[in-house]
């Protein structure tokens, strides 16, 4: 054989071997890809995709795939149409509780706090006189609509509704329910001396003053394209969009819903939701408390319990805290939880 037909023969089996290389790191690379899913509350949006961020470069093979929405919405997909989700993060902690424990998860974490707030622009109606005391009247004002995320499906909707309820004892107004909600909604709201009942069925049914959206984060939009002069939201929503020239006003603490001193207030306020259909579920009024768990069945489990522990650090702490909530340091585990991993035990307060 010539020089020239043994070079060529050294080049082809040179080129078959690093096809042969690069098809065996290929299928390794994909072979070693992971990816966790994660269900989390729309006004958890900056901080997760923030800790996801930080995450793949612990972690730059893992892909984080994140469904945003109301949190009943979120749960009852796991808990009616089984999906496969690693780790469910709720606006209302209690609702993991309740809903998921057991059944598909042992233990879960309350980790951070939030306060509601009333959300407004420049150019929102009245807005040059609207505070923490009157708000109430300026909602009521014939030319101003409102927007309230769902209470049938986010956390927010049913905490905003039980709230103005809760504003009428505040404020020793009966009417302010009235004028606010019953009048321009099918919701509807009864009371035992101290305790009140409220009725949210399938179809809000809202008149022209009220809109009303899925999830919280839903609302911002509405008020940033002035369809809404005010929105009812979590401190976080307004805090991200400010620079957008939304403005808010904080309510009195008792309102704001962020203080655990006013819980056993909170108890006598219940919500029926779906109150006119065969499956009903009763929610009570609690404290913005988001919790945070990994689901038994998580496809990926460990490497969805390293992402609750990153969450968990100092570094998700900070990360937390720009992302305008309020971590807790030690996170709390429910009365409920069992069978925490190790690894997330030091950032736990049991």
């Amino acid at each position: 054989m010539d020089n020239k037909k043994i070079a060529a023969v050294a080049i082809i089996i040179i080129v078959i071997a690093g096809v042969g290389i690069y098809g065996y790191n290929a299928y390794v690379s994909s072979s070693n890809s992971k990816t966790i899913t994660i269900y989390a509350a729309s006004s958890l949006a900056k901080q997760m995709n923030a800790t996801a961020a930080e995450f793949k470069k612990q972690h730059p093979d893992v892909t984080v795939n994140i469904q945003y929405g109301g949190s009943s919405d979120l749960i009852s997909q796991i808990t009616q149409l089984n999906k496969s989700v690693d780790i469910m993060a709720s606006a209302d902690y209690g609702l993991i509780d309740k809903n998921l424990i057991p059944n598909y998860t042992s233990y879960n974490v309350e980790y951070a706090r939030n306060e509601m707030v009333i959300a407004y622009t420049n150019k929102s109606k009245h807005s040059s006189q609207i505070n923490g005391n009157n708000w109430y009247q300026i909602l009521n004002q014939s030319d101003v609509k409102f927007g309230i995320a769902d209470p049938n499906s986010a956390p927010a909707g049913y905490r905003g509704v039980m709230m103005i309820q809760l504003a009428s004892k505040y404020y020793n107004n009966s009417n302010i329910f009235n004028d606010l909600i019953a009048k321009n909604s099918a919701i509807t709201s009864t009371t035992n001396g101290t305790s009140y009942v409220i009725n949210s069925p399938n179809n809000m049914n809202p008149t022209s003053k009220i809109v009303s959206r899925p999830a919280v984060g839903d609302l911002m939009p509405v008020l940033e394209s002035n369809a809404v002069d005010y929105v009812l939201v979590y401190k976080s929503d307004a805090e991200q969009q400010k620079s957008s020239g939304i403005k808010y006003i904080t309510l009195p603490p008792e309102l704001a819903l962020s203080n655990t001193t006013f819980e056993s207030t909170y108890k006598n306020y219940k919500l029926i939701q779906f109150s006119d259909t065969n499956k009903t579920k009763n929610v009570t009024l609690s404290p913005i408390v988001y919790g945070i768990t990994v689901l038994n069945n998580a496809p990926n489990k460990d490497l969805a319990t390293q992402f609750v522990e990153l969450l968990l650090s100092p570094t998700g702490n900070n990360i937390t805290t720009n992302s305008y909530q309020d971590p807790i340091v030690p996170a709390i585990a429910t009365n409920d939880s069992t069978n925490i991993p190790d690894v997330l035990k030091q950032y736990i307060k049991q």
